[in-house]
């Protein structure tokens, strides 16, 4: 007599830090562009990133002498910095610090000497990162608490036999201070029903690799 043992190897999802790792992955788009520049070329970048997050907008005499400086063209080194600018604000939002930054530039498949340039940047400016991130930054109104009833009105004086439906609904909503506020809607049947069809397709699209691309800089 045999007996058979059966063992099951379930694939468990990645951890969320490493799915988190892997959006911010997705997100760097210029991946190509940043392995085209050679190291004073990218340094000379990061410093006009972090001088912009600093000082603000910058006079476009500024990438008119980096571009000759650095011995490429004034629209690569804007585009560059835009990069630069947008990575930098994706990892600070994800609240990166040095240690897990660290672990994310090495996922780029970058040559060494531009991941230690672009962590160098990162960890030594990453307080003027976040000061800029926080003046920048809106909280726009959101969700609290939604109440609803459903209205029909089923005859008028004028006219009998006549059901019309319609929703009646209070949203509470909180703005950036905390602070509270309730808007009163009303709709019928067909706009309720287009309403939610629209945000049952917006739910869907939260899974697709660009939604995901556009929440690191918005989130």
């Amino acid at each position: 007599q045999t007996s058979t043992a059966w063992r099951f190897v379930f694939q468990q999802p990645p951890p969320e830090p490493e799915r988190e790792m892997s959006v911010l992955v997705e997100s760097v788009s210029d991946l190509p562009a940043l392995s085209k520049l050679d190291e004073k070329q990218l340094g000379g970048c990061c410093a006009i990133s972090i001088k912009r997050f600093s000082e603000g907008d910058l006079d476009k005499k500024l990438y008119n002498r980096a571009a000759k400086e650095l011995g490429i063209s004034k629209d690569e080194v804007a585009s560059t910095v835009d990069g630069l600018s947008a990575l930098y604000i994706a990892c600070c939002k994800k609240k990166l610090g040095p240690s897990s930054f660290k672990i994310f530039v090495e996922m780029l498949s970058l040559p060494k000497g531009h991941t230690d340039i672009l962590y160098k940047y990162y960890t030594s400016n990453l307080e003027t990162i976040r000061l800029a991130l926080s003046k920048s930054s809106k909280r726009f109104p959101h969700y609290k608490n939604l109440k609803w009833r459903l209205e029909i009105e089923i005859a008028k004086r004028n006219l009998q036999h006549e059901i019309k439906p319609s929703f009646l609904m209070e949203l509470e909503v909180e703005d950036g201070t905390g602070a509270r506020s309730t808007k009163m809607m009303q709709c019928d049947y067909s706009v309720m029903k287009n309403a939610c069809e629209e945000l049952e397709t917006a739910l869907k699209q939260l899974n697709t690799s660009h939604c995901r691309r556009m929440a690191t800089y918005i989130n």
